[in-house]
């Protein structure tokens, strides 16, 4: 690609993406080839809130989870899926400047032309994409993907992206899950709403949001699918859908329905196309795109949310408020015509062999016969039915039928089954979503009782168990108290944290409101119900094994909560650790040892010690405080649980001797450039089998990134990106091949499971209403407190093993002693019977 010298520009010094860093300094960590590196294995869970984030074509369909586009090819009762996304920096296969070669239209200004042209100049010369030390800031980070369109030939993939400055991706469908695209597209400013492919994969068009305010159409080179800037107006309407039919465009929306119409280029015989290149003389400007509104009449006021092309000629438009129209052109105006209404609101449609099929935000799923409705005939109907959830997407694949509903389920029905029957589809194949955001995520030991690998859990109460396949393996609901809010300051309960035990036999769950539950799997029942915290209670730690059962919280009152089985069966709170400042997270690495770390910078050891005479009657003392150098914000024990890694606000990550407190490693959580640092949560320890050095696995959520670092050497491994909102949990677990697998979760309702290689991956193939709370409700009573006293402490007695090798040897501080003194005992030696001064003017010894 040719650079474009951009030396002539005078810029302010700032923290633009596409200006080259210095080359001199040298990166601190970068990646080696050796190490592994993640790659994306299966998303479970859809961001698609509208028909503009699916498609359908062949037998494959698309839709946006996150940052990612999950294209999903269908054979009979199997799937496999495919994942297309690029990072920030991902060069396309063909540059701007190579497009530029390739059609000789050069860009028109537009109203952003001030911030567009000096940006594209400057990417156009390469100067930091193509530097491995390249970087760029939050602005410039991974966006989600909001569109997408698939080509009517099935061989390209278009995906538009939200935020600041996004970019159109053109993918190839021919190659497997892909990062690089094949055409990364930059003219839209403000988020494109919605991408289209004309039916001859000629044109894609791509529409700004109402604040960017652009309809651009661009043509697309037929053999390599590079693509140039053909045609373009402002379109500042609220736009909810765009369909191509025939050669002109109809973008719908809010009190909109216009029709554009695209100018054919004009044809050239090669041999005047091969001397126009040879003398490459000046071409004008991109032509302005000529639009012209249609009529609305009656439904002046209705808002248009979706729209389906019958022919070149006909289409049919739905609105919000059930209204099926079409469009009539009589050659000197055009208006809509509305034909029936169906009384629910319409919020997608498509056709299949001249029957329509629309879907409704209750579940509500009607079809019409196409010639009925363009005819205007009141027995346009042919059925209706009602679905369990609502649908927001659905279109039709050869042989199948592919729904999304609101609870970001995938449903993929026989062609002839129409969603609300009350008949089963015996080729149904479902791919679930949690359907609301998800707090967290924890491994499961197998075997297990459910036959699960893991598990996640929502704000609402909705805990679901998952195996390694994206499927549901069941679900279970925990009550969640609601108070009645006073006003809109009071905050509302949620489900914050959940820890299963071993085997999966016990459910631990905790909510903002501090109300600590104890639940049987297999029954459902609550074996405790406690007000552990005053307060959101923020972690859970459990120890196990067949004589033992210690159970910790924390909350924001700035307490951890201790708990234990008895040898009756019972669960009792038996001790309440005060501390400072809140405490961040706490574990229990055996049975004997509770360890805290808190924002006041410390990392605390107790003992769990027990009386003589009742093992019943335990405690925690403390034994040693680690002194950190940041306010933490997740540990994780090492190898041997011996040392601690510590996560701290200051961007690095420590290594601490738990013997001694001493510091043994610390280093910054840089990118693959060593330039930008992060703050790391979620802290993961573990050694890969056969490698001598263990990793470290956490989340950022500075730049919402999946991160792996050397534990020995602090070197950066690999980092990732997917979710486009907060990360809020991470794990680490074993496939059924043997191979790792790191699962993470985000408030954007997905769960994403990567892999972890030597080498680049190879492709794979309701909440319930709150209810008032009651006086006597766990949320309502006072939180538990039981402080020991020094007194109460002293009953208890360090095992042997704890007063001998576990804890550090006292050090004898011998007392400094100034040469005044020294000089004088020199001079004048004291004997053995001389006392002090002070004894000898007793007066009780001088008689």
């Amino acid at each position: 690609m040719n650079a474009t010298p951009t030396n002539r520009l005078k810029l302010t010094p700032g923290n633009s993406p596409y200006l080259q860093r210095p080359t001199s300094r040298t990166p601190l960590r970068g990646r080696l080839p050796h190490e592994s590196r993640l790659s994306l294995k299966r998303v479970i869970g859809t961001t698609c809130a509208s028909p503009t984030g699916f498609d359908t074509v062949n037998s494959s369909f698309a839709y946006i989870a996150g940052g990612a586009v999950v294209v999903v090819d269908v054979d009979g009762e199997h799937y496999a899926q495919r994942f297309y996304r690029a990072r920030p920096t991902a060069t396309p296969v063909y540059g701007s400047a190579s497009l530029s070669n390739n059609y000789s239209a050069p860009s028109t200004p537009k109203a952003n032309d001030s911030r567009n042209r000096v940006a594209a100049g400057i990417r156009e010369s390469q100067s930091w994409s193509d530097s491995p030390s390249s970087t760029w800031t939050s602005r410039e980070r991974i966006k989600a993907a909001t569109c997408l369109a698939l080509s009517r030939d099935g061989r390209y993939l278009a995906v538009g992206e939200t935020g600041y400055a996004p970019r159109v991706l053109i993918f190839n469908l021919e190659d497997a899950s892909s990062d690089v695209p094949l055409v990364s597209l930059s003219e839209h400013g403000f988020g494109v709403r919605v991408v289209a492919w004309s039916s001859d994969t000629r044109w894609l068009a791509s529409l700004g949001t109402s604040n960017d305010g652009f309809l651009f159409i661009w043509r697309i080179d037929p053999r390599t699918g590079a693509a140039k800037l053909y045609q373009q107006n402002r379109c500042t309407s609220t736009i909810k859908g765009m369909v191509w039919m025939g050669n002109s465009l109809v973008t719908l929306g809010v009190r909109h329905i216009k029709i554009w119409r695209v100018e054919e280029p004009q044809s050239t015989s090669p041999s005047k196309s091969r001397f126009n290149e040879a003398n490459s003389t000046p071409q004008p400007p991109q032509r302005l795109l000529n639009g012209r509104n249609v009529l609305l009449g009656s439904l002046l006021e209705a808002s248009f949310s979706c729209a389906a092309v019958v022919d070149e000629t006909n289409i049919i438009i739905c609105s919000e408020a059930g209204d099926v129209c079409m469009v009539e052109d009589d050659g000197k105006q055009t208006r809509l015509i509305k034909c029936l209404n169906v009384d629910f609101p319409i919020t997608s449609i498509t056709i299949r062999h001249a029957t329509a099929y629309l879907s409704g935000k209750a579940g509500q799923v009607a079809t019409l016969n196409v010639r009925a409705v363009l005819d205007s005939l009141p027995d346009s109907v042919l059925s209706q039915s009602v679905a369990p959830s609502g649908l927001v997407a659905m279109g039709f694949l050869t042989e199948n039928l592919v729904t999304i509903d609101e609870k970001h389920t995938v449903d993929i029905w026989s062609s002839s089954y129409l969603p609300g029957k009350n008949e089963e589809d015996p080729s149904h194949v479902s791919i679930p979503g949690h359907g609301d955001q998800i707090l967290g995520i924890q491994t499961l030991a197998k075997p297990n009782d459910q036959g699960a690998d893991f598990f996640t859990w929502s704000g609402s109460g909705k805990v679901i168990f998952w195996d390694m396949k994206g499927r549901i393996k069941c679900s279970l609901d925990v009550p969640i108290e609601q108070a009645i809010p006073e006003n809109e300051m009071d905050p509302v309960n949620q489900l914050n944290v959940v820890r299963a035990t071993r085997a999966g036999k016990m459910l631990v769950a905790a909510d903002k409101f501090g109300v600590l539950r104890i639940m049987d799997l297999s029954t459902k029942e609550c074996l405790l119900e406690t007000k552990a915290h005053s307060s959101d209670c923020q972690d859970i730690t459990i120890y196990e094994d067949d004589n033992k059962f210690l159970l910790a919280t924390c909350g924001r009152d700035r307490t951890v909560q201790l708990f234990h089985r008895s040898s009756t069966g019972e669960f009792r709170h038996y001790q309440t650790l005060e501390f400072a400042a809140r405490v961040v997270q706490t574990l229990i690495p055996a049975e004997d040892k509770i360890i805290t770390c808190s924002l006041d910078r410390t990392l605390q050891v107790y003992d769990i010690v027990c009386k003589e005479d009742d093992v019943d009657e335990i405690a925690a003392l403390p034994s040693r405080t680690n002194i950190l150098k940041a306010a933490p914000t997740s540990f994780a024990l090492g190898l041997d649980d011996r040392t601690a890694f510590v996560s701290m606000l200051d961007r690095s990550v420590c290594q601490y001797d738990l013997s001694n407190g001493k510091l043994l490693n610390c280093f910054k959580c840089v990118d693959e450039g060593g330039y930008e640092t992060a703050i790391m949560d979620s802290l993961i320890f573990s050694q890969p089998s056969g490698k001598d050095s263990g990793v470290l696995l956490g989340v950022s959520n500075t730049d919402k990134s999946v991160r792996l670092y050397d534990a020995h050497s602090g070197q950066f491994v690999d980092r990732e990106w997917g979710h486009t909102e907060a990360i809020n949990g991470v794990t680490l677990t074993d496939d059924d091949d043997g191979s790792q697998r790191v699962i993470s979760v985000g408030s954007d309702g997905t769960v994403m499971l990567w892999g972890i290689e030597g080498e680049d991956a190879a492709p794979s193939s309701i909440s319930r209403d709150p209810s008032p709370m009651k006086d006597g409700s766990a949320a309502a009573r006072p939180p538990l407190r039981r402080v020991l006293s020094k007194a109460e402490l002293a009953e208890f007695q360090r095992p042997s093993s704890a007063q001998g090798g576990r804890r550090s040897p006292p050090r004898t501080i011998r007392r400094r002693t100034s040469r005044y003194g020294l000089s004088n005992s020199v001079s004048t030696p004291k004997t053995a019977m001389q006392s002090s001064p002070l004894a000898e003017d007793t007066p009780s010894r001088r008689g």
